[in-house]
């Protein structure tokens, strides 16, 4: 069954260049990790057609979401992923502790930094706004953006991530009713994936995480694995994929599934290669939808010997990675 695995989640991934552009593949996964240029890479790689200025054209939020993480995410979704996964209240208690915040002095600067982030502002602007020491700065913005009350911004290059910061008023949600939505958009776009997997991807605990999937029609295959009801016809008539991918560091399909669910995309004896000693995905290879070796800094490293074509097929995308960053 990994080989039909392989080919619907590579197809439900919109890779191969699938999507028509960037805003159709990042809502069709969901959302992709923020940082640049992952974040733009994520979606070259499922978009049939982007340029820098598609990207910049994006109508998005930066905001935290699945495993605590900041997230690029369609403008329209963000606010059902952001509070899906609430962060525990002891992560407030530590960060205050950390940046030796009180109270009163968090509530302060929270509210002069309402007051001047009403346009997008760098974290150097914003402290000379708000007349606060870098490091307390950079405490009370990092939580006021776990509470959604101030939204990063994404910086002019493509390869920077000298990020803005600017007041943000987010519609509001029930976490749970916002965790099933969750929940149906993983299985579309992840699927089949088990319990543990979506409780891995989200971040949330395996109690909440089974809940929210039986919100769900699903059919239970091999494995324990859950697939929609009315994906079961495409699951079976899904194709093998052909040709070669480059996913970026931090690629939303390296980091979808549990640590112990990733054959689809990597065999055993590779997928080690494929993350680095903290679990971040590294930039990966695909051919034919299986990881085939890496390209850090742009010097493609292959597992095993390949032919001419598929050397020249990788050179080709990395051309287009080059000509993406440089644009």
């Amino acid at each position: 069954m990994i080989e039909q695995l392989r080919a619907f989640t590579y197809e439900r991934q919109r890779l191969g260049r699938a999507a028509p552009n960037a805003a159709r593949a990042l809502s069709d996964v969901v959302g992709v990790y923020s940082s640049h240029p992952s974040a733009p890479l994520s979606l070259h790689a499922r978009a049939r057609t982007m340029d820098a200025a598609a990207f910049r054209r994006l109508d998005v939020l930066r905001l935290p979401a699945m495993r605590g993480s900041i997230h690029l995410l369609p403008r329209a979704t963000a606010h059902l992923a952001f509070h899906a996964t609430p962060a525990p209240p002891a992560d407030r208690k530590k960060r205050m502790k950390h940046f030796k915040l009180t109270d009163a002095r968090y509530e302060e600067l929270r509210q002069r930094i309402l007051d001047a982030a009403t346009e997008p502002l760098t974290l150097p602007q914003l402290r000379e706004a708000v007349d606060a020491e870098a490091e307390e700065l950079k405490g009370v913005s990092a939580q006021m953006t776990r509470d959604g009350e101030l939204v990063r911004v994404g910086a002019g290059g493509l390869r920077s991530n000298e990020l803005r910061y600017v007041v943000a008023e987010l519609e509001p949600a029930d976490a749970d009713e916002a965790l099933a939505w969750l929940a149906g958009e993983y299985l579309r776009a992840f699927g089949p994936v088990r319990v543990k997997d979506f409780q891995w991807w989200a971040g949330v605990s395996a109690g909440r995480a089974k809940q929210a999937l039986a919100a769900h029609d699903t059919e239970e295959l091999d494995g324990g694995l859950l697939l929609r009801a009315q994906d079961v016809q495409a699951f079976e008539k899904a194709t093998p994929p052909q040709g070669v991918d480059l996913l970026p560091k931090w690629d939303v399909y390296t980091m979808g599934h549990a640590p112990d669910g990733r054959d689809r995309f990597a065999h055993p004896d590779v997928v080690k290669e494929c993350y680095d000693f903290r679990g971040d995905g590294r930039p990966v290879i695909l051919v034919d939808g299986q990881a085939a070796g890496t390209w850090e800094k742009l010097e493609p490293q292959l597992f095993d010997s390949a032919p001419a074509a598929t050397r020249a097929a990788i050179d080709e995308r990395l051309d287009a990675v080059k000509a993406l960053l440089d644009g």
